[in-house]
């Protein structure tokens, strides 16, 4: 039974001898709080004015509903302005009749309280409210009555001059409503009850609700029966009753049984659906329904009694006929009779529901640390201060083994010290990282024991020291570490200090968690920031050199049409040619480091790329260096520059050489093909799929890690003046993020070095060529030449003119579309440059193709990549990339008229 029970109090054994213990210091500093507490609310109560209510209880002490409300009574006074004085009287009408205890009850309190004034009266239930109504005045002149749990009494009856309180109205009505509704085949109700005041007003009420009812509900009433009678009256029912209990006592035995009891017995000797309208009788068998409180009620007339108290008339305070009832039930009994909560009404109160399960998130990690370090605090008080006791050892015991448990589930390092940096204690993630047994295996050991050859350990040992001494945390410091398996880990330590239970500093409390993937992710992205500065940095430079290049072409063979012979002169102006021509491959080698040219790509065997680069570097390799290589058979094709792939291995083979070459020791090459997904593309930076996986590797002296981040970046070198630039890994970069790949640097100082490059494999198909350049085309047709350079304006028209074209040039783009409205079809073709200040060559073509829109145009460009816009315009239907010469140059304008001719 759901129920409490006050435990006897047992004598003392004579024969057992007493134990003199003395106080330990942690119960003495309870203690001194308790004083210090009790005496804070003892001076605040003594300010207060004191005042006297008495109240009376229907029934006895240990009936629910009545010591709800005592306690909703005493919640509020204690609450309140005032220092009250609650006298409690008990009538125990549960127990005994009215006309057995009533006159002996006046003599009573005549006798008690004659010489008492009472500010308020308070009572409970009907009996008490009867009981004041017939000798209130007799008993307690003029002194003010508040009431509370009243039944099936008018308002208009109440003596409003003396009176005012809380009518306890039973919402039946809408408890037998619900239960139809959780009981389609129900068709009769019986009501349990007593034949107390209270019992018979409860009853009257519920069958004030039979007319609402009729045709759909047969009512009964069972009252004055015996526990005995109503089982077995119980087990007579057709199953389609249910059960309202009315709250009563019955004397079986000589023992008194609670409403409470009663209600479980019941319960426990049918399956009929019992249903209530008190919250205290939930929890012992009824399914529920719409329940008063009794706290509820309590707290109301006492909040009545304070308004007497602070002087409104008693008059001036309505009666309250809304108890506030609420719709409550019992989960183990909806379990049992299969009534899903879905079909109770919205807001309703579930008693004995299981409660949720939720996962710890990852974002309480903070929250678990704080527990950790009072959890450690709390072993340390328990063991210095009752260690003697050998109960409380094994506590400590079950703590301990909790705490390790705890600790070992924490993926996180975890470990304390003491003020000698000795280890006090680990967790399992903490030994394991670094190889250690047990955790158990740290305790008393420094880390120059524990990690000997570690070039960190000064520096965590210094942060311990700088904890120590300032007493402040040390928090989110990176260092790389290098753990049990050889592998360099990047930490993020966080140090905190560890005091002891009296707030003394005794120690360091540290926290490590493994960060390695965030840091590479970061050194990637300012990888790839770098590398896109620098690519907007070669893009401008190329565009101004492009059209240097494109002036000294064209000036230069302008210049050999006038020579004639094989002269001096022309040879160096041919000379002077092919240097340019040079120059725009130096232009594209700038460009590489951040977006290699397409120009070259063709279907490639990277077996077959790696045959003929190894074959020459083989030859030219010292005998102290040798390569082993591995390549799979079968490896699929990939869409690459085979030039380009020459040069990723022989960059990278040359490193390894040259970091080798005063050692020696193996270049290793790896090829195969692998899936890339998940952590690993998105560590690269590439799309999910196929990848042929090619790794060169060595076992040279290693790369710092200070320096793995900048090993990538142009122009950085760790080798002398005369041994290199520092271009090539950032060529290299360059090229593998061109082909659409990926590029994985790891090292081990003194063991070895590997890049592993991925690259998107690619089915065979048909593939695009450049088209080869036709010889330079003569023509007649009129061409107009818009461009702000003035060295091509000055250099190109003439190189056209000499064809036979017809060339009108300027470099005002602004003025093109007033000249084509002019002259209509005064142009067979528009030759205009991209980068031009005010208006570019984008906008130039949209305009023209508003006037002229038959009109083609050839759009030229130093920039690979900023023509993309003219992809949406009809008109522009050649792009040109600078430098170029007259054969190009008149191949775009003969395909232009062409396509227009078309």
């Amino acid at each position: 039974m759901h129920r409490s029970r006050t435990e006897p109090i047992r004598p003392a054994d004579p024969n057992r001898a007493p134990v003199r213990r003395g106080p330990s210091a942690f119960v003495v500093f309870l203690l001194v709080l308790l004083a210090v507490a009790a005496a804070s609310p003892a001076s605040a109560q003594s300010d207060k004015v004191k005042k006297t209510v008495l109240y009376i209880n229907s029934y006895h002490d240990g009936y629910a509903w009545s010591d709800n409300i005592h306690r909703g009574i005493n919640l509020e006074l204690k609450a309140s302005e005032f220092r009250v004085d609650l006298q409690v009287e008990y009538l125990d009408a549960k127990k005994f009749t009215r006309k057995q205890m009533v006159p002996r009850l006046v003599d009573l309190f005549h006798a008690k309280f004659w010489n008492t004034k009472f500010d308020a009266v308070i009572v409970s239930d009907n009996d008490a409210y009867d009981f004041i109504t017939q000798y209130g005045e007799e008993l307690f002149p003029g002194v003010p009555v508040i009431f509370c749990g009243l039944n099936d009494v008018s308002a208009d009856s109440i003596s409003r001059d003396r009176m005012t309180g809380i009518l306890e109205t039973i919402d039946a009505r809408s408890t037998v409503e619900l239960a139809l509704k959780l009981h389609p085949k129900t068709r009769r109700m019986v009501i349990i009850g007593d034949t107390s005041v209270t019992g018979v007003a409860i009853a009257n009420q519920v069958l004030e609700i039979q007319n609402a009812f009729k045709g759909r509900l047969e009512f009964s009433y069972w009252r004055g029966l015996d526990l005995r009678d109503i089982v077995s009256r119980v087990k007579q029912l057709p199953p389609d009753t249910i059960l309202y209990f009315i709250p009563f006592y019955q004397d079986i035995g000589g023992k008194f049984y609670s409403a409470e009891e009663l209600l479980h017995e019941v319960y426990s000797k049918t399956d009929y659906p019992l249903y209530i309208g008190w919250e205290f009788l939930l929890g012992y068998g009824a399914v529920g329904g719409k329940v008063l409180s009794g706290e509820a009620q309590g707290r109301s007339a006492a909040r009545m009694a304070l308004q007497v108290m602070r002087g409104t008339p008693v008059s001036d305070i309505p009666v309250v006929s809304d108890a506030g009832a609420y719709f409550a039930f019992d989960y183990n009994v909806l379990k049992k009779l299969g009534i899903p909560e879905e079909s109770l009404p919205e807001g309703s109160r579930i008693i004995n529901q299981p409660a949720a399960f939720y996962e710890v998130s990852k974002e309480v990690f903070w929250t678990i640390m704080i527990s950790l370090v009072l959890l450690l605090m709390t072993m340390f008080m328990l063991v210095m201060n009752i260690s003697e006791r050998k109960n409380v050892e094994n506590k400590i015991k079950e703590q301990l083994s909790f705490l390790n448990i705890l600790m070992d589930t924490i993926p996180h390092h975890v470990c304390w010290k003491d003020r000698a940096l000795r280890y006090l204690g680990a967790n399992r993630a903490f030994a394991d990282f670094y190889g250690i047994a047990t955790p158990a295996a740290v305790v008393s050991r420094s880390d120059m024991d524990l990690m000997p050859p570690r070039e960190l350990t000064e520096d965590i040992v210094d942060l311990d020291r700088q904890v120590l001494e300032t007493n402040q945390p040390i928090m989110h410091t990176k260092h790389i570490v290098r753990n049990a398996r050889g592998e360099d880990v990047w930490l993020e330590i966080n140090k905190v200090p560890l005091p002891n239970e009296r707030g003394e500093l005794v120690g360091t409390l540290t926290t490590a968690e493994d960060v390695t993937r965030e840091v590479n992710l970061e050194q990637q992205l300012r990888q790839s920031q770098k590398m896109e500065a620098l690519g907007t940095l070669a893009g401008g430079i190329a565009h101004d050199f492009n059209n240097i290049l494109t002036s000294i072409i064209n000036s230069t063979e302008l210049a050999l049409e006038d020579i004639l012979g094989e002269t001096i002169t022309r040879k160096d102006m041919e000379r002077a040619l092919r240097a340019a021509q040079r120059g725009s491959g130096l232009v594209k080698q700038i460009l590489t480091f951040s977006r290699p040219s397409m120009e070259g790509f063709t279907t490639t065997s990277l077996a077959d790329c790696l045959g003929e680069a190894l074959g020459l570097l083989e030859a030219s390799l010292p005998r102290n260096i040798r390569i082993r290589r591995s390549i799979e058979a079968g490896i699929g094709a990939v869409w690459a520059d085979p030039t380009q792939i020459h040069q990723v291995v022989m960059n990278l083979c040359t490193n390894s050489f040259q970091a080798m070459k005063d050692t020696g020791g193996a270049i290793e090459i790896l090829l195969g093909e692998e899936d890339v997904s998940g952590e690993l593309a998105a560590f690269l930076n590439v799309e999910p799929g196929r990848y042929a996986k090619l790794t060169i590797a060595d076992n040279g002296p290693g790369i710092p890690p200070e320096i793995l981040d900048k090993v990538f970046d142009p122009f950085f070198t760790t080798k002398g003046k005369a041994e290199g630039t520092g271009l090539g890994l950032a060529v290299v970069h360059g090229i593998v993020k061109g082909h659409s790949g990926g590029l994985q640097l790891t090292s081990r100082a003194g063991e070895r070095t590997s890049f592993d490059i991925y690259l998107p494999l690619h089915e065979v198909g048909e593939e695009w060529t450049e088209p080869p350049v036709a010889p330079a085309w003569e023509g007649r047709e009129r061409v107009l030449f818009v461009e702000d350079d003035e060295d091509q304006l000055q250099t190109t028209p003439r190189i056209l003119e000499n064809l036979g074209y017809s060339v009108r040039a300027t470099n005002a783009p602004e003025d093109v579309v007033e000249m084509l409205v002019d002259d209509h079809d005064g142009f067979d073709v528009v030759v205009t440059d991209f980068d031009m200040p005010g208006l570019d060559g984008i906008e130039l073509a949209r305009r023209i193709g508003d006037v002229a829109p038959e009109l083609p145009i050839i759009l030229v460009t130093g920039r690979e990549g900023a023509a993309a816009g003219a992809a949406a315009l009809k008109n522009i239907v050649r792009i040109v990339i600078k430098p170029y010469n007259k054969n190009i140059i008149s191949d775009a304008i003969r395909q232009a008229i062409a396509a227009r001719e078309a």
